[in-house]
């Protein structure tokens, strides 16, 4: 009678795990998929997309004046970054930096810091 009682469970052991074994294996290879990416809110009309001439011109024109902006910072920037360096070759290394040549690092660092964020924003 044991015997009978030890091969109806190991026959049902063998038969869970047989009816779970092809369960795993088939999640493991077919993982979810994402859900589909939102739909856009509205689609522009072609016609609107496009702006008029006069904005577009004066798209243009804020354009040419902001490069023309940038173009002259860039420039200042070489003549304070070039006067320092004179600057800098007159003055012996023992001696401390004035205050001069720190207050012209400042205003050099804040002009580079303008240039950065125009040059990010265009």
């Amino acid at each position: 009678m044991r015997e009978t009682r030890r091969n109806f469970f190991a026959n049902l052991a063998l038969l869970s795990g047989s009816l779970a074994l092809p369960r795993a294996i088939s999640a493991a290879q077919n993982p979810p998929t994402p859900p589909p990416p939102p739909a856009p809110a509205q689609i522009p009309n072609a016609a609107e997309a496009r702006p008029s001439p006069a904005e577009a011109a004066a798209m243009r024109a804020r354009l040419l004046q902001n490069e023309k902006e940038f173009r002259e910072g860039v420039e200042r920037l070489y003549q304070l970054t070039s006067g320092l360096r004179d600057e800098l070759q007159k003055t012996p290394t023992a001696n401390v930096f004035s205050v001069h040549l720190v207050k012209q690092t400042e205003a050099i660092e804040k002009l580079a810091k303008r240039l950065k964020s125009q040059a990010k924003s265009a």
